[in-house]
C-alpha cells in the first residue's frame, strides 16, 4: 500500500470509544427532548413544589389577620348584641381619642429606647463572646437562657428586683449608703425599667445574630487594618460594623416588631402605669378590649399596629439597601 493510501485510511478510520462523545455529553440536547421540562431550567417548577406549603402558611397566618381587619369595620351596640356595619368609624374614633395619641407617644419612646439599648448591648456582648469563643463555648448556651423564659415570668422577676422595699437593686443602693428610688412609682423610671426588661428578653436573639455575622467576616480585612495601625475602635467602626449591616438590619426589624407588639412585659410589670406612663399601643388595645369590652375598636388598634409595623419594616429595609448601595 502506498503512502497516500495509508494516509487516507488513517483519516477515514472510525474514532475510538474513548474519543467519542455520547448524547448526554453534548452541548445541545438530543432530538425530541425539551429542556424547558427539566427541573432547574423551568423557573416555575420550584414554586409549584412549594405552593402547597405556601398556601397552608398563608391560610393559617392570613385568615386571622383578614378576619380582624374585617371585624374592625363593624361595631356591637352592646356586649352580646349583633354587630353593625360602621365602615371606618372605629378608626375615626381611634384617631380622635387622646388616649390613642398618648399611647402612640409612649410606644415611640418604648420602641426607640429598646432599639438603642438592645442594639448597643447586642454589639457589646457579641464582640465579647467573639473574643472568647474558642475558650468559653458554654457562654453561647448561657446567652440563650433569657430567650427561653416567657415575657410574663421575666416581668415578674424584674418587678421583684426593682421593688422599692425589698428589691435587690435598692438593697445594693442601701449597701453603699444611698436611698434607692421608687422605680415603678415614677413615670420616668418605670419606662426605663420596662425598656430594660423588654431588651433583656429580646437580647439573646440579637447577640446570636450579630455573633454569627462576626464569625463570617474575613479575618484578612481586620489583619490588614491592624498592619496599617488601626486601633480596636477604628477597626470596629470602619470595618466590622459596616460588614455587620445585614445582621444589624435583621436585628433592628426583630427588636422593632417585638417591642411594638409586646404586651406581656408591660402588662405584668406595670399594667400601663403609673399615670399611664407605660401605656403603649399594645396595652391600649388590651384595655379597650378587656376593660372597656369594645372588641371591634380594639381590632382597629391592632390593625393600625400591623400597618405601622409593616411601614417600619419597609423603612428599615429601604435604609439598609441605601446603605449597601452607598458602600
Amino acid at each position: 500500500m502506498c503512502i497516500r493510501d495509508r494516509t487516507m485510511t488513517a483519516t477515514t478510520a472510525p474514532k475510538s470509544k474513548a474519543g467519542r462523545r455520547r448524547w448526554w455529553q453534548r452541548d445541545t440536547p438530543p432530538p425530541g427532548r425539551d429542556d424547558s421540562a427539566v427541573i432547574g431550567q423551568n423557573r416555575s417548577t420550584p414554586y409549584l413544589f412549594t405552593l402547597p406549603a405556601i398556601l397552608l402558611v398563608a391560610a393559617i397566618l392570613g385568615f386571622p389577620v383578614l378576619y380582624g381587619v374585617i371585624q374592625s369595620l363593624f361595631r356591637a351596640p352592646s356586649l352580646g348584641a349583633p354587630v353593625e356595619w360602621v365602615s371606618l368609624e372605629n378608626y375615626a374614633d381611634m384617631f380622635s381619642s387622646d388616649e390613642f395619641w398618648h399611647s402612640l407617644t409612649r410606644t415611640g419612646m418604648f420602641v426607640f429606647g429598646s432599639l438603642i439599648v438592645g442594639t448597643s448591648l447586642g454589639l457589646f456582648f457579641a464582640f465579647a463572646l467573639f473574643q472568647v469563643l474558642g475558650r468559653l463555648r458554654f457562654l453561647r448556651a448561657v446567652t440563650v437562657a433569657p430567650y427561653i423564659i416567657s415575657n410574663v415570668a421575666a416581668a415578674v422577676m424584674f418587678r421583684i428586683l426593682f421593688n422599692s422595699q425589698f428589691g435587690t437593686v435598692n438593697q445594693v443602693f442601701e449597701f453603699f449608703g444611698l436611698d434607692g428610688p421608687s422605680w415603678l412609682a415614677s413615670p420616668t423610671l418605670a419606662m426605663v425599667v420596662v425598656i430594660f426588661t423588654q431588651v433583656w428578653t429580646d437580647l439573646p436573639l440579637t447577640i446570636l445574630l450579630l455573633l454569627g455575622g462576626l464569625m463570617t467576616i474575613d479575618k484578612a480585612h481586620l489583619d490588614a487594618a491592624l498592619v496599617d495601625g488601626a486601633d480596636g475602635w477604628t477597626r470596629a467602626r470602619h470595618i466590622t460594623i459596616p460588614l455587620l449591616a445585614p445582621q444589624l438590619l435583621i436585628s433592628t426589624v426583630w427588636l422593632s416588631y417585638s417591642t411594638l407588639t409586646g404586651l406581656g412585659v408591660v402588662l405584668a410589670l406595670t399594667g400601663g402605669g403609673p399615670l399611664k406612663a407605660t401605656q403603649t399601643m399594645a396595652m391600649e388595645m388590651y384595655s379597650v378590649a378587656f376593660r372597656s369590652l369594645e372588641f371591634n375598636r380594639a381590632l382597629a388598634i391592632a390593625t393600625f399596629i400591623l400597618i405601622l409595623n409593616a411601614l417600619l419594616t419597609l423603612g428599615y429595609v429601604a435604609i439598609g439597601r441605601k446603605y449597601e448601595y452607598d458602600q
